[in-house]
């Protein structure tokens, strides 16, 4: 669904389609007709915007065939379906557990949507959380005979975790490098949104804040959500701020139905503070189905976005 910000921006809000175990293109076209075209068809929308959550076969299969890509832009098209934004889900912990395996992955990911985005969208999104830190959480039994042993232990873990996160820095720039050759080649721009998520590195802005510290901003930023906010305690204009004084921007927001008044709460906070000022903060909005896009637009048009928009149009928060 494209909606219209006052300041003359596109806000693209997509449903998320669930297919990280689909293994080919044929298998994807017949779950979008039994899922996706009967909900496009019960919305009366003539394009319904969709967020593929593409497993690493998939995503590499059609990363490495231009003739596929093009196949499933074309059968997107005839289906009256579109995609701006891609989504890695909740889970990216690798096979292998490598981390330059993620970083394929979502470049793979990158390859991919530069060929299914509309003619009239210039960049792209993809969000996602990063794999599982091996590292387990700092643990003390309070015995005093075991205090030693867990000092020790806790030692060995921070400098485990500063070498994961020493590692992960480093493939952050070397993603925004992989993106920007993606750019140069094809001449549309997708940028990364990094969310927080449990067992993670990233736990908050503060942490998104020194993943991206010697990476590209214009190629990387967070991807927030209500329950990310309050699981991390903080405040959507804490997380704003932090952000914006780093010079990283909100790629992607993810909204959701939420039957807790405090969570709700938190989403209307959020919606204010990144779409209601004079311009657009954000221009990719995600929900997990049909049931969240049609709960989702009351607080939508609360902060100004409403009616159908026929072309993207700049301005500040998309690149183009």
């Amino acid at each position: 669904m494209r909606l219209r910000h006052p300041d003359g921006q596109t806000v693209h809000v997509a449903t998320v389609v669930s297919v990280e175990n689909v293994k080919d293109v044929r298998a994807l076209l017949k779950t979008l007709d039994a899922r996706v075209v009967p909900q496009r068809q019960r919305l009366f929308a003539d394009v319904l915007s969709v967020s593929l959550r593409l497993g690493p076969v998939l995503a590499a299969t059609l990363a490495s065939s231009l003739g596929l890509r093009q196949r499933l832009r074309h059968e997107l098209a005839t289906r009256r379906l579109e995609v701006v934004t891609l989504d890695t889900g909740p889970d990216v912990t690798p096979s292998d557990g490598s981390w330059r395996t993620w970083w394929m992955h979502t470049l793979d990911l990158a390859r991919v949507l530069v060929d299914l985005l509309p003619e009239d969208s210039a960049h792209g999104s993809i969000s996602t959380t990063l794999p599982r830190s091996v590292v387990p959480a700092l643990t003390a039994t309070g015995d005093e005979a075991d205090a030693e042993t867990d000092s020790a232990a806790d030692e060995a873990r921070r400098e485990l975790r500063e070498r994961e996160w020493q590692v992960a820095t480093r493939l952050m720039a070397d993603l925004s490098g992989g993106l920007t050759e993606i750019a140069w080649h094809t001449g549309r721009l997708v940028r990364v949104a990094i969310e927080a998520a449990p067992k993670t590195l990233i736990t908050g802005s503060q942490d998104v804040v020194r993943l991206l510290e010697r990476a590209d901003p214009a190629r990387i930023g967070a991807c927030l959500s209500a329950a990310q906010l309050a699981d991390a305690k903080e405040s959507p204009a804490q997380a704003l701020t932090r952000l914006r004084r780093a010079r990283l921007s909100v790629v992607k927001l993810r909204l959701g139905h939420h039957a807790d008044d405090d969570l709700t709460a938190v989403a209307r906070s959020m919606l204010a503070a990144v779409l209601g000022g004079v311009h657009a903060g954000c221009d990719h909005l995600e929900v997990n189905g049909t049931e969240e896009l049609d709960a989702a637009r009351d607080e939508l048009s609360a902060v100004g976005l409403d009616g159908a928009a026929d072309r993207p149009m700049p301005g500040v928060g998309r690149a183009g």
